[in-house]
């Protein structure tokens, strides 16, 4: 697994931008969960004033399903995952939020989070976030992981819209 993991993240293509319609990629990414995991509470909360804009379709579903992947696992059997969509018009940002209600990261972990094979899950690959945080990198974006009050982990996401 280690070395398929490698594998994609160096060979990570160039983003190929095209019009698309963010909240139907979270939309599909979320679905993909929600049938595997009916016990956890999935929650979508998506800005339908969102433009479609420029974004790899594939790539930007592929970092969403690495940070819903992980919300699974910090939040268990039961827990709770909300993914929120918002458009901000005045800078012309798409914000993607995935917040689980799991056990949180600690702040010397939080610094860590994106280097290539750090990982606080055992047996994981240190590769998942790494991937997430080359993808937004590739879109423009920025990524950053804060606490979800009132207990667990918000990553949040923006994206510069150019239409």
């Amino acid at each position: 697994m280690l070395v398929n993991e490698f594998s994609n993240f160096a060979r990570m293509p160039a983003a190929t931008l095209s019009p698309n319609d963010i909240n139907m990629t979270v939309r599909e990414a979320v679905f993909l969960f929600k049938e595997a995991h009916k016990r956890v509470s999935f929650t979508l909360e998506p800005d339908e004033t969102m433009p479609v804009f420029n974004i790899d379709r594939d790539q930007i579903k592929r970092a969403l399903i690495n940070l819903i992947d992980n919300a699974v696992a910090a939040v268990g059997e039961a827990g709770e995952i909300r993914i929120k969509t918002s458009y901000d018009r005045n800078y012309k940002l798409a914000r993607i939020e995935v917040a689980d209600s799991g056990g949180g990261i600690t702040a010397e972990d939080k610094g860590r989070l994106f280097e290539p094979y750090f990982s606080t899950k055992k047996g994981g690959t240190g590769l998942g976030l790494a991937i997430v945080n080359t993808i937004v990198s590739d879109h423009n974006g920025y990524i950053r992981v804060l606490d979800n009050e009132p207990k667990g982990t918000r990553f949040v996401i923006e994206l510069p819209v150019k239409t």
